[in-house]
């Protein structure tokens, strides 16, 4: 803790020598507004309808594509979000591979994350069933802003958004007919980013179009990975009425998988070491997937409105593991219509929508067995990019999996009085998962209504107060359905949906010009918590998933934004998590596992000598739990050491960025030196658990980065 001490302060020393050598200028036009929120200016799209935020009844977070890359490589999640308090994310490979927390909920399924919806201007990324297998397909060089909507918002977008949303809008084409732009970056563990882009507006249509590759070889044994991002978004405005968008998301992502490993071995070999099965497997998973969306939105008549949206994903996954070599291609398409119809007085105006999503899927799956591990090959491919695999000549799965969802929702948002708002959300949920092999045929069907009611009163710029009750609605992902404790084949008979009911109480304004500030109260009770364990004697068949009785959720977010002068920001983002089990008795009052009770991020930027910006951020985050119950641990012995809890200690880490931003004439950019983890903090970065022999799986985080980046703009 004194070396970060020491960081900030000289922080501190250097934003004092700045105002020696700046001079203070006070003007709106020369503010850097990335965090200072103007609520009447600030308008809201996750709740999908347009609302300023002043009006708006729930704790939202809103970062800037300027935030999100001004401490970061630009490749993950866990780095642009950093400031948004509430939202946790896991980096257990130091790329895009992440899992997504917010309020707790997201804890951790085999793959991916569910209930929690993620839309790219305005499609999902989720399955029918909720469930969103990573973030590969955002580029976060091309983002604009992301609104993340924290808590029930079931009601607003069905099972996938239980805990919130994550609502990310790429960059629009600049005002010229053609604009060009380039990024690279370049640093520690063989890690390289390019990026080109070309984007304008050309009369009614504007533009833009980015690839990018990048790649590194991990920080950890058998961790590399690569990855292809195309991003096209075209926007024709055929007339005042009418705005066409047509966008298309092109992924290919391969990682190395070196997976988690017990303490025994950490003790042993160290942070980078890989799962003695990783590199003899040739673990690694592989994704390709294409995205193609319309967006139609109509203005029919006077306050009256009609957007219609539809996509067609298509997805090649592969993951190679001890288990089996896992192939899952799957079909996604979805079509969502909503009208909108905008009535009534200056002291009592109605915004009433009707809509209705529909998505469907079907997955074809086909596990091939592989060899044990002393009959593999001895002279197999041993690189950082090899896909070789190991399979046998007989299937251990071979299913076809069917989803279909349908949910029809109602919002209406009145506008009481001159600063009273009241926003109500109503929706039913219909989902449909079927099952067929050569063996056996099932299907399960979960449904549900879910509701939201808040209210916000504009008391004062200083005093924007909300408040808001809901439910939510939680189903089963396609893995925790098909794995089946009971026996092999058909669905997992015993998991039921969660739901969960809560309210929250808020407080946000700006006082002066110079400081805003957001802060938070919640509460959420849940029921059939959802939760993952082993079963005996099923050998690869490790992971299943059920219920785990009730719990309760309470804890308060804070954000705080101060920019004394022009030249000088501080940032603040706390979470305090007060997450536990309340029955049954057997695990009343443990710990919700992968949530720590406090998260803290606190970030300071200095301007100086006009071209300069440096930046240091500090990461807190107190323990947190593994197992649902310590119970299972029953102190047993490794290397000499008793392991008698499920519990991990915290970490700090802190992290500097450098950067030098220049314009000669109509081309302009900026050279960048991050550090990533100044100190060289050894900490876990992600931990699952593993009632087995190696009881918990541990995935060391990085020690200390570099990387340097350019940004060329003409």
């Amino acid at each position: 803790m004194k070396s970060i001490y020491i960081a900030f302060s000289f922080l501190i020393f250097f934003a004092y020598q700045a105002i020696g050598q700046e001079k203070l200028q006070t003007s709106p036009a020369a503010r850097d507004t990335t965090s200072i929120r103007n609520l009447n200016e600030v308008v809201i799209s996750a709740l999908r309808i347009n609302i300023p935020l002043r009006q708006i009844p729930a704790a939202i977070s809103v970062v800037s594509g300027v935030q999100a890359n001004a401490m970061s490589k630009t490749i993950s999640a866990d780095d642009a979000l950093r400031l948004v308090p509430g939202v946790r994310i896991d980096n257990g490979t130091g790329g895009s591979r992440v899992h997504v927390y917010i309020r707790g909920q997201g804890v951790l399924t085999e793959s991916g994350f569910r209930g929690i919806g993620v839309y790219i201007d305005g499609i999902s990324i989720n399955s029918p069933g909720g469930f969103a297998p990573d973030l590969y397909d955002v580029d976060w060089e091309t983002v604009k802003t992301v609104e993340v909507f924290k808590g029930l918002a079931a009601s607003l977008y069905g099972t996938s958004a239980t805990g919130g949303i994550i609502n990310i809008t790429t960059k629009d084409g600049g005002d010229k007919p053609v604009n060009s732009s380039l990024y690279a970056s370049a640093g520690s563990n063989g890690f390289w980013k390019i990026l080109g882009q070309v984007d304008g507006t050309q009369g009614t249509v504007n533009y833009r179009i980015s690839y990018s590759h990048m790649q590194s070889h991990g920080y950890r044994i058998h961790q590399s990975y690569m990855a292809d991002n195309l991003s096209e978004k075209l926007t024709w405005t055929p007339s005042a009425k009418i705005k066409i968008t047509q966008s298309l998301l092109y992924t290919s992502y391969f990682n190395q998988n070196s997976e988690g490993i017990n303490l025994s071995r950490y003790d042993t070999v160290g942070h980078t070491a890989a799962n003695t099965d990783a590199i003899r497997y040739n673990e690694f998973h592989k994704t390709q997937r294409l995205t193609a969306a319309t967006t139609i939105k109509y203005d029919f008549a006077k306050n009256q409105d009609i957007t219609v949206k539809g996509f067609i994903r298509m997805n090649n996954y592969q993951e190679t593991s001890n288990n089996g070599d896992d192939y899952k291609p799957f079909i996604n398409p979805g079509i969502s219509a909503q009208y909108n119809l905008n009535f009534g007085k200056e002291n009592l105006f109605n915004h009433l929508s009707l809509g209705a999503d529909y998505q469907s899927m079907k997955m074809t799956e086909h596990n091939f067995a592989v060899p044990n591990g002393d009959s593999i090959n001895s002279n197999r491919v041993d690189s950082y990019w090899s896909e070789q695999v190991f399979d046998l000549n007989y299937l251990l799965i071979n299913q076809v999996i069917r989803q279909r969802s349908t949910g029809v929702f109602l919002i209406d948002k009145l506008d009481i009085a001159k600063r009273l708002y009241a926003l109500l959300n109503v929706r039913y949920d219909y989902v449909y998962n079927q099952l067929d092999s050569a063996t056996v045929s099932d299907s399960k069907t979960f449904s549900k209504p879910t509701f939201r009611f808040g209210l916000a009163y504009d008391l004062a710029k200083a005093a924007n107060i909300y408040a808001s009750y809901g439910s939510g609605f939680l189903v089963p992902t396609e893995d925790e359905l098909y794995n089946n404790p009971v026996h092999y084949g058909g669905f997992n008979s015993l998991i039921k949906p969660s739901t969960s009911m809560g309210g929250e109480l808020g407080v946000r304004g700006e006082i002066g010009r110079s400081l805003y500030y957001d802060v938070t109260g919640f509460s959420i009770s849940s029921k059939n918590e959802f939760y993952r364990y082993s079963v005996a004697g099923r050998g690869n068949n490790t992971a299943f998933f059920g219920n785990m009785g009730e719990s309760r959720r309470w804890g308060v977010e804070a954000y705080i934004s101060y920019s004394p002068f022009d030249f000088l920001k501080f940032d603040v983002a706390y979470a305090y998590s007060h997450f536990q089990y309340t029955s049954p008795d057997s695990v009343k009052g443990h710990w919700i596992p992968q949530s720590p009770e406090h998260n803290l991020t606190a970030e300071a930027a200095v301007k100086f000598l006009k071209h300069f910006t440096l930046t240091m951020n500090v990461q807190y985050e107190s323990k947190w739990y593994i197992q649902v119950d310590d119970s299972i641990y029953n102190q047993y012995h490794e290397n000499g050491i008793i392991r008698s809890s499920t519990e991990r200690t915290g970490f700090t880490v802190a992290n500097a960025n450098l950067k030098y931003t220049w314009k000669l004439g109509t081309l302009g950019g900026d050279i960048s030196l991050f550090c990533k983890n100044v100190f060289d903090e050894q900490y876990f970065g992600f931990t699952e658990p593993n009632n087995g022999p190696d009881y918990n799986s541990y995935q060391a985080a990085p020690g200390r980065e570099f990387f340097v980046s350019l940004r060329l703009r003409l």
